[in-house]
């Protein structure tokens, strides 16, 4: 199959569509247990600068990330009450964006001034933000996940975020790409599966079907969100939900949550502090992924030098990724019948991104809430 002309899924700023179609969804933020109160944030999501910041209230909220007198960045700014106060001049912004409070000036002039804030929820463990039109759509929720133990892996990107999305769906690579997984299973080795997918009432369905007769399947809700269940070691049996969000166009943050019905919240708080003990080991140890990942493409290492490492697969995965380009001409792309997710993908993105360009409505997918979860977990138990 040939490639398809040039469609700009990569650029995500304000007005633009890819970005457009981004913000008419919930977006995972920030981990709520790393903001604490009156510490505000530096928050860029999307490309827009933004304020994260937790109120003596202990509520989280996002507004603009500057001043409106002079351009400071609020986050150096001192929390009051629900309230936040520029450094520089004194300016108090409200939770909704309105100034109060501006000591030199008129008292007049403090109500002409206003910033942007956003929605802001807590779930899960992660703080939420919704950027996009009004009327804001209600955070999905899944009640009976909420006593089950979770933990969260959030690392930052340094390419862009549709790399990710296609690089997700794209079983296939994992053959190659990556030293342990399914394919180097004893009972998969040496089998070439079959690729296929389907498009959903939110978004498609990836399926791999290996001869032995095993099943792995993949839901990606549009525009940004995949789930699937975990079919091998560790993590076996646990809900993996993933979200690659945009920070800007060079660069994103993978939001993963893993849930595990046999495990209870204080077995999960257990897993998630081991997590965090081992990626503190590999920070404090080891190369940084991005130094590894450039060794290889300059040719200082081969690929057979990359040491065994916890985080190996996003090693492996960045090679592959970052060199393909941090963004790149997707139009030179020759695409075959193992490629039918990202065809798919690609084929939704275009579609809802020119109903955008058109001054349309795109789709109003439905999100990952609990009933339709328990439809899709039902549905992968089908034969195909």
């Amino acid at each position: 199959m040939s490639g398809s002309t040039h469609v700009d899924f990569e650029h995500t700023g304000p007005g633009l569509p890819a970005g457009e179609l981004l913000r008419r969804y919930w977006q995972p933020v920030f981990v709520s247990e790393e903001l604490p109160v009156a510490h505000p944030k530096p928050l860029k999501i999307l490309g827009e600068e933004l304020t994260l910041y937790r109120g003596e209230d202990k509520v989280a909220r996002i507004i603009d990330g500057r001043c409106p007198h002079r351009g400071l960045v609020m986050s150096v700014g001192k929390v009051e009450g629900d309230s936040i106060r520029c450094r520089y001049h004194g300016w108090k912004i409200d939770p909704t964006g309105q100034c109060v409070e501006q000591p030199f000036e008129p008292k007049s002039f403090a109500a002409k001034v206003r910033v942007r804030s956003y929605p802001v929820e807590e779930y899960f463990g992660l703080i939420w933000a919704y950027l996009g039109p009004a009327p804001t759509p209600p955070l999905p929720r899944w009640p009976s996940l909420e006593q089950c133990g979770y933990f969260h892996v959030v690392e930052l990107r340094k390419w862009n975020y549709f790399h990710d999305l296609e690089n997700t769906v794209d079983d296939v690579h994992q053959r190659w790409v990556h030293a342990e997984g399914i394919y180097q299973d004893a009972a998969n080795a040496g089998q070439i599966p079959a690729a296929t997918a389907l498009e959903t009432e939110y978004g498609l369905m990836q399926y791999t079907s290996f001869p032995n007769g095993y099943l792995r399947k993949l839901a990606l809700f549009m525009p940004n969100m995949l789930y699937f269940t975990s079919g091998a070691g560790m993590l076996r049996g646990f809900k993996s939900f993933l979200w690659n969000v945009p920070v800007d166009d060079v660069s994103h943050k993978m939001f993963f949550l893993l849930v595990a019905a046999h495990l209870s919240p204080e077995d999960g708080r257990d897993v998630a502090e081991g997590v965090r003990s081992g990626m503190r080991y590999v920070a404090s140890s080891l190369p940084p992924v991005e130094q590894v990942i450039q060794s290889v493409l300059s040719g200082e290492k081969r690929w057979e030098d990359i040491e065994s490492r916890p985080d190996l697969l996003l090693i492996e995965d960045g090679i592959v990724l970052v060199g393909q380009g941090i963004i790149p001409d997707r139009s030179k792309n020759r695409l075959g019948a193992s490629d039918a997710a990202i065809i798919l993908l690609r084929k939704l993105y275009t579609r809802e991104m020119s109903r955008i360009e058109k001054g349309e409505q795109p789709t109003a997918f439905p999100g990952p809430d609990e009933q339709l979860l328990a439809q899709i977990d039902e549905f992968q138990a089908e034969p195909v």
